[in-house]
């Protein structure tokens, strides 16, 4: 969710600051982005954006942000948003809170978008009061349009939604029905059975019980196309809605448009997703082959791509049933997947027509050995998911502690694709395991799946610390960890090597203990050899050091040198390397960093 914060006055600016804090520390969402602006004068002073002129800025975040919170007198806001209003069910949410942060009140789009729920947000992190005076709200009734809108509903008769609420408003029932299951006691004034006015949950739009009939429409269908090379657009979007009206399935219902990956820049799929209002999503070659299940084959087709099937394939690669086999039409194929899907009636936080609670990544940390070095509380968490995603080593490693569970995975440098694969089999209601070596925040995957997590709103992970390759090594080692100490990865495929140069250069100047990752490899041979010349030039070559290979795994081997040697000492990308500070030494055998405990009693 994009949220456009706007004060004016210092004491606004103050209250937006802690309010943006306090949101960002405590807000149910994954991926939440804040913007702060306030006027030119104080913008210079605090070093935030600030605004020329006050209806251009609104108009601006109207287009590109999900709310506005306007930290001043409601008026201002009023005047502001007044010539951009055009539609609830498509303007963003706007709350007024003033500038002492007493009162939140949402002005604009209070169910649809979410204003009186981020009314109350904004009041729980300032300790305020949520202003709500929607009818339904302040009546204590079922809101049908925020429940839809919590639910991932997509509503498609708004003037029936309308009539529905105005009936309810008036003490009357309306009537529901639903083709997905529906979890928990039907709220107060809507009932089952015939009625004239009524709610259908369900993806066949064309299927009305009721005289007046809402369609609340879960979106829960994967579109599964192929197409050959510059397909006609408008060709392919015809195709397709034909194919989705035959399976009697509204296009509000489609999730995704799913294709192999050599389509990722063909117009027609692109134009898809977008006439569709949802996400392309594509999936290689090897993914698509590796997907269970009997699908049309053709040889054509597997010569050309890779794969004997795309569409079948595709429509069910994020865990999707297939619901709608392989239909051609001159060089176009489709099928259709669709996935489980619930709605409830509890209040709690539901997501996209299922449980929020089933959509869970978990991004573990394996340890430096795989099962060996597994902590309880990860080895739980893998025996709770339903599928584990990672690096083909890191899998290799678990086969034998979990041999019934399925696995994902993906080379190595294709790590932003295994963190949308395991978010997207998340989203479709698995419970999903990302997993690492070592510790998942230290130079894992956790950090990469928070930044992608903005694209799955409805998937929460949880983060499962483990034992670091640094901790693990240093264990076999001796102690060689005991006082401060700097890692520093040598692998220059995200960092510079002029950066990496620079903190060996600092780590050493200030004699910490280094733990080296990544220490070499094919295209990088002699990248330890310059680390180690930089560090000769703060640390003696006597220095003790360390290196150990293949952590906690077959072959595990280490070896207490000094730096000089280390110099000229072959190293692999399966080994992690320790460089001491002025105090380590050598004790039988072990490298070992005295923490000062002797020399503070007098005894060293």
């Amino acid at each position: 969710m994009k949220v456009a914060f706007i004060a004016f006055t210092r004491r606004g600016y103050e209250t937006m600051q802690n309010l943006a804090v306090n949101m960002a520390l405590n807000s149910p969402r994954i991926g939440d982005e804040f913007t702060l602006t306030t006027t030119k004068r104080l913008a210079d002073e605090v070093g935030l954006d600030s605004f020329d002129d006050l209806g251009v800025w609104t108009g601006e975040r109207f287009a590109d942000s999900d709310a506005l919170v306007f930290i001043g007198a409601t008026g201002i806001a009023v005047r502001a948003i007044a010539p951009h209003v055009r539609d609830k069910f498509s303007d963003p949410a706007v709350v007024s809170v003033d500038e002492a942060g007493q009162f939140a009140v949402p002005l604009l789009s209070g169910h649809v978008g979410g204003a009186n729920d981020l009314a109350r947000e904004v009041a729980a992190a300032a300790g305020a009061r949520a202003v709500v005076s929607t009818a339904t709200d302040v009546n204590g009734l079922f809101a049908v349009d925020e429940w839809a809108r919590k639910q991932g509903l997509a509503l498609v008769e708004r003037q029936i939604a309308k009539e529905v609420s105005a009936c309810l408003l008036d003490g009357g029932t309306v009537g529901f029905a639903s083709d997905i299951a529906v979890e928990g006691a039907l709220p107060s004034g809507v009932e089952e059975g015939p009625h004239e006015l009524g709610i259908k949950v369900g993806l066949d739009t064309a299927d009305c019980p009721f005289a007046h009939t809402l369609h609340l429409v879960p979106r829960v269908v994967t579109v599964g196309v192929g197409c050959k090379r510059g397909t006609d657009a408008a060709a392919l979007e015809t195709f397709v809605r034909g194919a989705l009206a035959n399976a009697h399935i509204s296009p509000a219902a489609v999730a995704r448009v799913a294709s192999i990956d050599v389509k990722h820049d063909e117009e027609a799929v692109l134009a898809l997703a977008r006439a569709l209002e949802c996400e392309p999503v594509f999936y290689s070659a090897e993914q698509l082959a590796a997907v269970e299940g009997t699908f049309a084959s053709s040889d054509f087709v597997k010569a050309a791509v890779g794969v004997d099937n795309v569409c079948e394939r595709a429509a069910v690669a994020g865990g999707a049933r297939l619901i709608g086999g392989k239909e051609a039409h001159e060089g176009m194929t489709v099928a259709l997947g669709q996935d489980e899907a619930s709605v409830r009636f509890d209040g709690g936080a539901a997501g996209a027509a299922q449980m929020a609670d089933d959509r869970v990544l978990l991004v573990v940390g394996i340890g430096p050995g795989g099962g060996s070095d597994l902590t309880r509380r990860a080895y739980e968490a893998l025996e709770s998911c339903d599928v584990i995603v990672g690096y083909t080593v890191y899998t290799d490693l678990l086969e034998k502690e979990f041999p019934d569970k399925e696995m994902l995975t993906t080379p190595m440098r294709r790590e932003v694709e295994r963190c949308k694969i395991a978010l997207e089999r998340a989203q479709a209601g698995e419970r999903v395991a990302m997993v690492c070596s070592g510790d998942p925040g230290v130079y894992g995957m956790a950090g990469l799946c928070y930044e992608l997590a903005g694209e799955y709103p409805s998937v929460d992970i949880e983060v499962i610390p483990g034992i670091s390759a640094a901790f693990g090594g240093a264990a076999v080692l001796g102690a060689p960890l005991m006082h401060d100490f700097a890692v520093i990865s040598l692998s220059d495929l995200m960092t510079p090597w002029e950066k990496i140069a620079k903190r060996l250069e600092l780590a050493a100047e200030a004699d910490f203990v280094i733990c080296l990752y990544n220490p070499s490899s094919k295209k990088r041979a002699d990248y330890l050899q310059r680390a180690c010349d930089i560090l000769l030039r703060h640390k003696p070559a006597s220095t003790v050091c360390g290196t150990v290979r293949n952590i906690g795994r077959e072959g595990e081997e280490s070896h207490v040198l000094t730096l000089g040697e280390l110099r000229n000492t072959a190293v692999d990308m399966f080994t992690t390397v320790y460089i001491g500070n002025e105090q380590t030494m050598q004790l039988g055998g072990s490298m070992v960093t005295p923490r000062g405990y002797l020399q503070r009693e007098g005894r060293a």
